[in-house]
């Protein structure tokens, strides 16, 4: 336990959905100009899809849990499980490693929404047995560890050679402690 009640494995959740954002962060910053106020918007906007898909899967999660069936840890480590392969297997998508995009509100939302979906299946899988107050909490850090490993990612983009090599390992990195962390799960 970290103090104040926050559980180490939402802290591990949230690092690996963040290396996520941060890895876009980093295409983003690479391929194109942006002014500060375009990368506080990205920061934003990863950070509170983040924040919004964790506390929507947490949710789900819970009317399920309560009102259609129990959710086992085997269902619950699956999905975080199977979230680690779909990050590892978006490591190994040969893309471009920089992204020429022009920054608006719309493109910055919808780039928000996408590189969250994977909070939503955090959110179903590790919160939903939480209380209310609980939910939004973890949530909330899902989102602040998002926001911040972006920024991190728009601050260090310009001394970074080889982006590709980067996001493709934060990928790996984060899918593997899903993996991880599923396979915890589903032992318990």
């Amino acid at each position: 336990m970290i103090s104040g009640g926050i559980k180490l494995n939402i802290l591990v959740v949230a690092f690996s959905m963040g290396l996520d954002a941060a890895g876009v962060a980093l295409g983003i910053g690479c391929g194109s100009k942006t002014t500060q106020k375009e990368r506080i918007a990205v920061i934003f906007s990863f950070g509170f899809f983040q924040f919004l898909f964790a506390l929507i899967g947490a949710l789900v999660g819970h009317y399920i849990d309560r009102n259609l069936f129990e959710i086992s840890n085997y269902f619950s480590g699956g999905i975080l499980f199977l979230l680690g392969i779909y990050l590892i297997y978006e490591g190994c998508q040969n893309e471009d490693d920089c992204m020429f995009i022009n920054l608006n509100l719309i493109t910055i939302i919808i780039l928000g929404m996408s590189v969250s979906i994977d909070a939503m299946g955090a959110g179903f899988s590790l919160l939903f047995r939480l209380s209310y107050t609980m939910m939004i909490r973890d949530s909330i850090i899902i989102g602040i560890v998002a926001s911040i490993l972006t920024a991190f990612a728009f601050q260090v983009v310009s001394y970074i050679k080889h982006i590709e090599l980067v996001e493709k390992y934060a990928n790996y990195l984060g899918g593997m402690i899903l993996i991880t962390l599923g396979t915890i799960i589903i032992l318990a």
